[in-house]
């Protein structure tokens, strides 16, 4: 379930009664977590639409429209994965002290990956993650490899559980 944090006046969403601070539950009964899920979804021409409104009422909304139409609708940002490697060329170790607090912020989240290109290791991937990347054919994803040795991998990454990087780019290449 994702919250609309905004309607764009004059949109779809506006003209349902939609309002910031409902939460979209499902779209076409297949639940809505995050933005990737909400822009995979709503791009289909007839949709139904489940969601909460802030009095805790659910309603269900089903309507056809055009296939380019996002009904208006800004969702909240998902909380990205916070990155568990210590890794020796990390370039937010190197920030120099007083920039803006989201600078400081060490992700490795498969979703920034594929949003806004991101790198990533591909450490902090469950198996729901990666059944997610192949169902929704989430590429492109930026993956930072700096050696394919697992054990020299697993020394700049600062991280004795680092997955085999090769295993993984196979995973994804079949």
């Amino acid at each position: 379930m994702i919250e609309i944090v905004n309607i764009r006046p004059g949109g779809t969403a506006a003209e349902l009664g939609l309002k910031p601070g409902d939460r979209i539950v499902s779209i076409n009964a297949t639940d809505v977590h995050d933005c990737i899920d909400y822009s995979y979804l709503v791009a289909d021409e007839r949709i139904t639409l489940r969601v909460r409104r802030q009095n805790g009422k659910t309603v269900t909304i089903s309507l056809d429209k055009d296939p380019d139409d996002t009904l208006g609708i800004e969702c909240k940002t998902f909380d990205v994965k916070r990155c568990r490697n210590r890794c020796i060329f990390c370039f937010v170790d190197q920030m120099p002290a007083g920039c803006r607090k989201s600078l400081y912020v060490k992700d490795d989240d498969f979703r920034a990956s594929f949003l806004y290109g991101n790198y990533i290791t591909l450490g902090a991937l469950s198996e729901a993650d990666w059944a997610r990347i192949f169902r929704e054919r989430l590429s492109p994803l930026y993956v930072s490899v700096h050696t394919t040795d697992p054990a020299l991998r697993s020394f700049m990454l600062g991280n004795k559980k680092a997955p085999d990087i090769m295993e993984n780019m196979k995973r994804l290449a079949s």
